[in-house]
């Protein structure tokens, strides 16, 4: 959609004029970071394949973005930790009263300090489907749906 020439690369201005089309009210000089970003060999255009390295790189930090967003939704006190209290409120805001918050905690609590890290909350949302801790966080929490974060 962007490379209206059909050219095969995009140019600043497919890249200015796409932008515009989808809604985008970035300044050129953004714009211009976003393009010198994108072109990596700096031949003044942005090819197949930078297109594609920029788009999965702009996914990942929107992913990270989400997780960071979903840490702090049940980090109330921003103390870098998820604690029980703090699990046990989100499950009372949910609903939920017969939770078994102990076997959360020891499936995601992988340092047994107790409490959940960001980096433990980020393992246990990243493993697989077949992940014990996501599988029970997210049947137990229905943490993705509750904020937001179908599809990402």
């Amino acid at each position: 959609m962007i490379d209206t020439d059909s050219s095969g690369t995009i140019t600043f201005d497919e890249l200015k004029d796409g932008l515009k089309r989808v809604g985008s009210e970035l300044m050129e000089s953004e714009i211009q970071d976003l393009m010198d970003a994108a072109d990596v060999d700096k031949s003044g255009t942005i090819d197949y394949g930078e297109f594609i390295a920029a788009t999965v790189h702009l996914n990942k930090l929107e992913r990270e973005e989400n997780l960071l967003s979903a840490f702090a939704y049940f980090d109330k006190d921003a103390s870098g930790y998820i604690t029980i209290d703090e699990i046990q409120q989100a499950c009372k805001d949910f609903g939920l009263e017969d939770i078994h918050i102990d076997d959360i905690i020891k499936e995601i609590d992988q340092d047994n300090d107790g409490q959940i890290d960001y980096g433990e909350f980020a393992a246990m949302m990243r493993k697989g489907n077949g992940g014990i801790g996501r599988r029970t966080m997210r049947n137990t929490l229905n943490l993705r749906d509750a904020l937001g974060l179908v599809g990402n």
